[in-house]
């Protein structure tokens, strides 16, 4: 065999639950080349952690797609747990109060209790949605889902107004499914502010989760990939409240031949359309008082989009290890949208023409419901902001959300890449077809420091070993993920934890392998 310089690497592990076939091989024991440079491992979860902040519209036409939410959000949370994520999700509303509403604004705080606990707030007039919003779907009570104290990575223990979960153990009561959770905490009701401000809501619950004085506060975590679903049925309406009485009681913005502010005033001081309808096209567009349009962001009615795309951005570059920030957006789009067109048009009942100022961007017939939404243009502009190649609108008249959810969470898997040895492993046994590493798997813990042993292979499958509550697998060959390949790299780890065994904030786990002198021939990537 040639003879070959040793070096010590320590790479990063990410804790990924799924177990992948590839071939065991024996811990070997292994002497470092003592002028090795160790190199500072990442901590276990830097790939795994997820923060979600759901923008649920709360005004009184959104009870069937609280409901549909809640029926089919299910894959979100079960994929989550499949790789292994570190998560956390947190919920607010479209609701930040505004002319004649009687509603108690809460859009940017972020809620958590059980819709069987407020039935009031699933009436609309003579509507009442409580029983398909949220009895269908919540079996638990405030007093059934009372939130248990948990710690931050400073150890730091309070009651938060999140779910959160990692390695089956969660904030909630013993017992209680984070997805049965989810569907009672969701539903928000549809007595809601009919101002619906997605836009704003986000970003008041950003700002209020870097204000130490807020119970938000620690729910974004600088590793962690951010996700922001919004869901709702109409125009957004985020408005500068310095320029409300501009916006509600002048007639700048009024639908016409209406004598007062309805939803159309949101339509009409945020976009401006080409040609006659059907408008060949709609844009967002920033207006002052007169109706004007305006480069200067204090002087616009409703805050600029650019603004909530800058705040983002900014949430992104002040993240570690190149997490992303990603948007989804269920709203007003065709049931076939997929990145193309919307249809703009003024709404033939002239009723709903002065209500919305434009006709519907979707529509379906859901049992014995039409369904309609408004065209969202602020939110599309501002979704596309952060789609990259991928679609992230989809449509809230579809009456199965499953589709979209598997998508929105797949986005997510995929910026959760793998952790691929930072290294090309060497081959102590070059006598063998496969790769015969020589790797040892740490954990720390505080000044903790314990070796974790590797995985064993029982019925094709991998088991923790008698005793263990973690274990380790390496993947080469064909079982290597694409990025690691296309990294040059011959060895991919995976973390198996036993389920419901807590996880500590602090734990670093670090993998050393013996690395190849001729990584150009081992690897050639």
């Amino acid at each position: 065999m040639t003879s070959r310089r040793i070096a010590l690497a320590l790479s990063s592990l990410t804790s990924l639950a799924a177990l992948t076939a590839c071939n065991p091989h024996p811990l070997k024991p292994t002497e470092f080349d003592g002028s090795s440079e160790a190199v500072t491992g990442l901590p276990l979860d830097v790939n795994k952690r997820v923060d979600v902040l759901l923008v649920v519209d709360n005004s009184g036409s959104m009870g069937e797609e609280q409901a549909n939410l809640a029926a089919n959000f299910g894959p979100f949370i079960e994929e989550l747990e499949a790789v292994g994520a570190d998560y956390r999700i947190g919920i607010t509303t479209t609701d930040l109060g505004g002319r004649n509403c009687v509603s108690e604004s809460n859009g940017g705080d972020l809620i958590l209790s059980s819709c069987l606990d407020r039935p009031e707030t699933f009436v609309f007039g003579s509507d009442d949605q409580y029983a398909a919003a949220c009895e269908s779907h919540c079996a638990l009570s405030d007093a059934q889902l009372e939130i248990q104290p948990s710690a931050d990575d400073a150890g730091e223990t309070a009651v938060r107004p999140w779910i959160e979960s990692y390695n089956g153990v969660s904030n909630l009561p013993e017992g209680v499914d984070p997805l049965a959770a989810f569907q009672c905490f969701a539903p928000q009701g549809i007595s809601g502010c009919g101002w619906e401000s997605p836009l704003e809501a986000m970003s008041q619950a950003l700002e209020n989760m870097h204000n130490p004085e807020r119970p938000e506060y620690g729910f974004l975590r600088d590793d962690a990939l951010l996700a922001i679903l919004v869901i709702t049925d109409e125009a957004d309406c985020s408005f500068n409240s310095a320029h409300s009485t501009a916006l509600f009681d002048s007639e700048v913005f009024y639908s016409e031949g209406a004598n007062y502010a309805t939803s159309a005033v949101c339509w009409n001081a945020g976009t401006a359309c080409e040609g006659d309808s059907p408008y060949s096209s709609c844009i967002d567009v920033d207006r002052d008082e007169s109706g004007a349009e305006t480069d200067v962001a204090a002087d616009a009615v409703l805050y600029p989009v650019s603004g909530y795309v800058e705040q983002l951005a900014a949430e992104a570059a002040s993240k570690s290890a190149g997490r992303e920030v990603l948007v989804s957006v269920i709203a007003g789009v065709p049931l076939d949208y997929a990145g193309g067109e919307l249809v703009y048009a003024d709404d033939p009942d002239a009723d709903q023409q002065e209500l919305f100022g434009i006709g519907p961007g979707c529509s379906n017939t859901v049992g014995d419901t039409v369904q309609t939404a408004i065209p969202p243009v602020r939110l599309k502009t501002f979704a596309e902001a952060f789609a990259g190649d991928g679609v992230n609108l989809y449509s809230v008249c579809d009456d199965d959300y499953r589709p979209a959810v598997v998508d929105m969470v797949a986005s997510l898997i995929r910026e959760l890449p793998p952790a691929c040895l930072d290294g090309c492993a060497l081959d102590v046994d070059e006598s063998t077809e496969a790769l015969d590493y020589s790797c040892t798997v740490t954990q720390e813990v505080g000044s903790d420091r314990v070796t974790l042993p590797e995985c064993e292979a029982s019925g094709g499958e991998y088991v923790l070993p008698e005793g263990a509550d973690a274990c380790w697998i390496a993947k080469s060959g064909d079982a290597l993920s694409e990025e690691c390949m296309v990294a040059g790299r011959n060895l991919e780890f995976e973390l198996v934890r036993r389920s419901g065994v807590s996880v500590p904030g602090d734990v670093e786990v670090k993998a050393a392998c013996e690395l190849s002198s001729f990584p150009s021939i081992d690897c050639p990537g």
